[in-house]
C-alpha cells in the first residue's frame, strides 16, 4: 500500500502513520492545524487554575475505565517496568530495514524519579473492530535521568515491528506543563508497513515533526514500546501532567474516531513527579 494517500486524511494520527511510511515526510517540519487529533485526552485543570477548552469552553472528560493504579519512586531505583508475571524479552532485529530514528537509547543514569501507571487489560475501547493485546496498555512507566525522558509503554501483547494491509498502531503520550487542563505538547510512536515512526506536536507553537527532526526515539522490547526524547520536547518543564494512550485500526477507522483506543490512566492525568 502507498502510505501517501494518508495526506488526505486530515487527522495526526494518519499523519503521524504517514510519517512512518513515507520517507520523503520522515523529516519534514510542517505547520499543525486545528483538531490535529482526538486521541488526545481530556484534562481537569489543577487546582487554581481554570479548566479551559481550546476555545476557553469547559473541558469534558472522555468516557473511559478509571481504574488505573499510580505508583511514584523516586531516585535510588528504576520501578518495574512489567508486570511480574511476565517476563520481557527483547524483539529480534528485522532484516533488510533501515530504522534511522528507531535506536535503543536508553538513559545512562539512574532516572530522578519514575511515576508508573497501572492499566487493567481488557479495556480497550471496541472499535469497528476490536484491537489485539499487542495494542492493550498495562502499564506504563515515565522516568527523567539528565534532561532525558523516556516512557515505556507495556501490553498485554507482544509489541509488533511492522503492520500489514490498512492497518495501524499509534502510542502516544501527552503533557500538560502548566496545569491548565490544555495539553501543550504530544510524543508519538506510530507502526505502518515498513516500521515505527515518530512525531513530536508542539499545540503552543502549533508545531509537528516527524521522524529524526522529531528527536524521539523508539524501540521495541517485548512487551513494552520505548520511546526516548530530550525534555525540551515537553518545554524544558521539571514537572508536568501527562498521560498515554494508544489506538489500533485502519487508517480510515483512525480518521473517522472509530478506531480500537486505550488510556492510561483511565481518565484524566498524573503528575510528574508525582
Amino acid at each position: 500500500m502507498n502510505l501517501c494517500l494518508v495526506c488526505r486524511i486530515g487527522s495526526l494520527a494518519a499523519v503521524a502513520v504517514l510519517a512512518a511510511g513515507c520517507g520523503a515526510a520522515s523529516s519534514d517540519e510542517v505547520t499543525a492545524g486545528p483538531a490535529m487529533t482526538d486521541l488526545a485526552p481530556s484534562y481537569d485543570a489543577s487546582p487554581g487554575q481554570e479548566p479551559t477548552g481550546p476555545e476557553g469552553g469547559e473541558r469534558t472528560t472522555k468516557g473511559r475505565s478509571a481504574d488505573s493504579t499510580v505508583e511514584t519512586k523516586e531516585k535510588d531505583a528504576r520501578l518495574p517496568s512489567q508486570p511480574s508475571r511476565s517476563k520481557t524479552t527483547r524483539a529480534p532485529e528485522s532484516s533488510g530495514h533501515s530504522e534511522p530514528n528507531a535506536t535503543r537509547a536508553r538513559p545512562a543514569a539512574e532516572p530522578d524519579s519514575a511515576v508508573r501507571v497501572g492499566d487493567p487489560t481488557g479495556d480497550m475501547t471496541r472499535g469497528v473492530e476490536p484491537g489485539p493485546a499487542s495494542a492493550d496498555i498495562v502499564a506504563v512507566e515515565l522516568s527523567r535521568a539528565q534532561g532525558t525522558i523516556e516512557v515505556r509503554t507495556t501490553f498485554a501483547g507482544a509489541v509488533p515491528t511492522r503492520t500489514s494491509g490498512n492497518k495501524g498502531m499509534n502510542v502516544a503520550s501527552f503533557y500538560d506543563v502548566d496545569g491548565n487542563g490544555i495539553i501543550d505538547y504530544e510524543v508519538w510512536a506510530s507502526l505502518a508497513d515498513n516500521g515505527w515512526g515518530t512525531g513530536h506536536l508542539d499545540r503552543r507553537e502549533e508545531r509537528a515533526s516527524f521522524g529524526p527532526s522529531s528527536r524521539i526515539t523508539v524501540s521495541v522490547e517485548g512487551r513494552t514500546l520505548v520511546t526516548t526524547f530530550p525534555v525540551d520536547r515537553v518545554g524544558g518543564a521539571e514537572s508536568f501532567r501527562w498521560s498515554a494512550a494508544s489506538e489500533w485500526g485502519s487508517y480510515e477507522s483512525m480518521a473517522a474516531s472509530t478506531s480500537a483506543r486505550d488510556y492510561a490512566p483511565g481518565e484524566g492525568a498524573v503528575g510528574y513527579p508525582g
